[in-house]
């Protein structure tokens, strides 16, 4: 498991993004997944660096990614509680202008990844996506080998 504690701040989205992309490419993971993990982690670390912290407040995010049959990645963060899970599905149907703000990044994730879980404990929001990768797992690179 590789581990990454980092600010939560939008500027930071480089680095988290590199940082799971490395693994993912440690791994062996075909680049054919990349870009769904990586969007899914793009989405869920904006989201924390907007809304888990009190404009004033400095917060950070503890992040992990263990890398199996599945690749998971975790989040931590000790802002304000909020379950992003719980929230209704976006209207898909109304027009563009006529929907509510929000909802559609983590509906993203739901749809990209095959697990995505939430909990709220010792303080902290907890957010886990995961990806089966078993099927997929090799890069074209090391197939040939």
């Amino acid at each position: 498991m590789a581990t990454l504690t980092i600010k939560a701040a939008t500027f930071n989205t480089g680095v988290v993004m590199d940082f799971v992309g490395d693994e993912l490419e440690k791994h062996g993971l075909s680049v054919d997944l990349h870009p769904e993990i990586l969007i899914g982690v793009e989405e869920v670390f904006v989201n924390i660096a907007y809304y888990a912290y009190e404009p004033s407040q400095d917060g950070y995010v503890d992040l992990s990614v263990t890398i199996n049959e599945n690749a998971v990645i975790q989040f931590e963060d000790s802002g304000q509680p909020f379950n992003p899970l719980e929230g209704d599905a976006p209207d898909l149907d109304t027009p563009i202008m006529e929907r509510e703000i929000g909802g559609l990044g983590i509906h993203f994730v739901k749809n990209m990844m095959d697990k995505v879980e939430y909990v709220y404990a010792d303080g902290k929001n907890i957010l886990t996506i995961t990806k089966d990768v078993s099927k997929n797992a090799m890069s074209k690179q090391s197939k040939v080998n």
